[in-house]
């Protein structure tokens, strides 16, 4: 028969063992940024932005709310960071395509089959309101803009001020051909999209 002594250091040992057990547990499982912001881009991928919030998304990634608050404070906050994350993803999708030889061509066809490999994050990078809103002025003079429109005075012959009418209006032509792709309102593969941007450039330059 045991003696209290040594009754009380099998019982000890036992609940060491537990929570070293449940400790080592926890530690397998770090919902951190990176982890979060993936499994976010799962969700949108799958189910789409529109639906998306703290309670259905947290159950998706198979955590609690806290993980989200304290890596982001707030869904804003991962919105934010989301935001920069996606497009991170976009420029990767688009720098394989993209030819600086042809830079308004190929990157207006890499903008448009983006929004038909990927609709979904397309839709929340380009038509939600991560996306944000700017004035013409300010689409024409960002920095990532810039050099697709000093790039074409060389390759078409046009002005400065011709060159930014013709990089405004295929943008937004291919921006609103992007769109229906995304949204599956029309039903079109790689080589029609082709076809449609390099028309268009041809019709408004």
């Amino acid at each position: 028969m045991l003696d209290k002594s040594e009754y009380d250091s099998i019982i000890n040992n036992k609940c060491y063992l537990i929570l070293e057990r449940d400790d080592c547990m926890a530690r397998k499982v770090v919902f951190d940024k990176n982890i979060i912001l993936e499994k976010t881009k799962d969700f949108i991928n799958e189910k789409g932005i529109e639906v998306m919030n703290a309670r259905d998304l947290c159950k998706y990634i198979g955590c609690s709310t806290q993980p989200i608050f304290k890596n982001f404070e707030s869904m804003e906050g991962l919105k934010k960071e989301l935001k920069k994350y996606l497009h991170d993803y976009y420029d990767l999708f688009i720098s394989d395509i993209v030819n600086k030889e042809d830079y308004l061509y190929t990157i207006s066809y890499a903008y448009a089959l983006f929004s038909l490999k990927e609709s979904n994050i397309f839709k929340a990078l380009f038509m939600s309101d991560l996306a944000g809103s700017r004035t013409i002025e300010e689409v024409l003079n960002s920095s990532w803009n810039l050099d697709t429109i000093n790039s074409i005075p060389k390759q078409y012959g046009l002005s400065k001020k011709q060159s930014e009418n013709l990089y405004r209006d295929v943008r937004f032509y291919t921006h609103g051909l992007s769109c229906q792709i995304a949204c599956k309102s029309i039903i079109i593969d790689e080589n029609e999209i082709k076809k449609l941007i390099k028309e268009a450039i041809n019709k408004l330059k």
